[in-house]
């Protein structure tokens, strides 16, 4: 199947809302991973479920991209929100940039943030990257106008705003405050930055877009919600994909 756009997540519990919307599913193994392609609106799609973690994350979109380019990308899912970013659980934030915050030389004390890394990891035209991964913000916020116009009234938050990508999840407040003091990341996540990765590699065009399930730092599982979280992450790409006039948003 020739796809115009893929949709990926690490679990199946933050796409099945976007499945269930599919009409003519077909069902596919690629790279070992299950793909549900078809159609939405009209517009074709494949969603991809890859595993938690960057490694789950490029291996599978590797795979799916090398069966089939697409001309856009969607990663999704669930994130963790930092608290002094403003935005609350079930809030929709959409990545100006991803940070592997882990990626580097350790510093003298061992603290935030890391010295940056001698060689590049990729490079693309004027692009040298060590560990940050910009994204195209005129992409960015033709999908904020297109988001901020859907939840006019309904009292979603949305925000343009750096992610952070971990292998170790924040599970403190002292780690959340430190990480927040020297990159100001609105939200958390552990697949961003290999999705990122892939997309400036194969230049194909690239949007992150997750919705909050629980704030960074000490855990307290009691104060998420995860299945807000994925109505509103699924519902927010949905929306995207209705409303694409081509390609891109």
């Amino acid at each position: 199947m020739n796809s115009d756009i893929i949709v990926s997540a690490a679990v199946e519990e933050e796409l099945s809302k976007l499945i269930d919307r599919i009409e003519s599913p077909v069902f596919s193994i690629v790279g070992g991973r299950r793909i549900t392609g078809g159609y939405i609106e009209g517009k074709s799609v494949r969603v991809l479920i890859t595993g938690p973690g960057t490694v789950n994350t490029v291996q599978s979109l590797t795979a799916a991209i090398e069966n089939a380019r697409p001309s856009l990308i969607i990663q999704t899912g669930c994130a963790g929100a930092f608290r002094e970013s403003g935005l609350n659980i079930g809030d929709i934030g959409i990545a100006t940039e991803e940070i592997d915050i882990q990626l580097g030389i350790e510093a003298g004390n061992g603290s935030l943030p890391l010295n940056e890394l001698p060689f590049s990891i990729i490079k693309s035209s004027n692009i040298d990257i060590k560990n940050r991964y910009p994204f195209d913000i005129e992409l960015v916020n033709q999908a904020s106008e297109t988001l901020a116009k859907i939840f006019e009234g309904k009292r979603i938050g949305l925000m343009n705003g750096p992610f952070v990508t971990v292998s170790t999840i924040t599970a403190t407040d002292r780690r959340a405050k430190d990480i927040y003091k020297h990159y100001s990341p609105c939200m958390e996540g552990m697949e961003g930055a290999g999705a990122a990765h892939l997309a400036i590699h194969y230049d194909i065009p690239f949007l992150e877009i997750r919705s909050a399930s629980n704030f960074v730092g000490k855990r307290d599982r009691s104060s998420w919600n995860l299945p807000l979280a994925f109505e509103r992450g699924a519902m927010a790409v949905l929306n995207l994909i209705r409303t694409a006039k081509t390609h891109a948003f």
